[in-house]
């Protein structure tokens, strides 16, 4: 929850961004999956792989979350340019 607050955080910032011209909505739909798939990224995997006795697999499981935060931009890219 703290990490989904710190990206509902640098949210608020986005209306300001706008009016200057630094951010375009392709950038906010970026940015909000990343942001959702990385939200808990570092605080969960370390409880989540002890609690499942795997501790060793702890830094696979950071760079699949990694891959899949990347991932999310990109088809959050490609989606708003299909959509608009």
């Amino acid at each position: 929850i703290t990490s989904l607050g710190a990206v509902g955080a640098a949210m608020s910032l986005v209306p300001k961004f706008i009016s200057e011209g630094v951010i375009t909505p392709n950038d906010i739909a970026v940015f909000t999956a990343m942001g959702m798939c990385w939200s808990g990224y570092l605080s969960t995997h370390v409880g989540m792989m002890d609690a499942l006795n795997a501790r060793d697999l702890t830094s696979k499981a950071i760079i699949s979350h990694t891959i899949g935060g990347l991932c999310a931009g990109i088809s959050a890219h490609f989606i708003y340019i299909l959509i608009f």
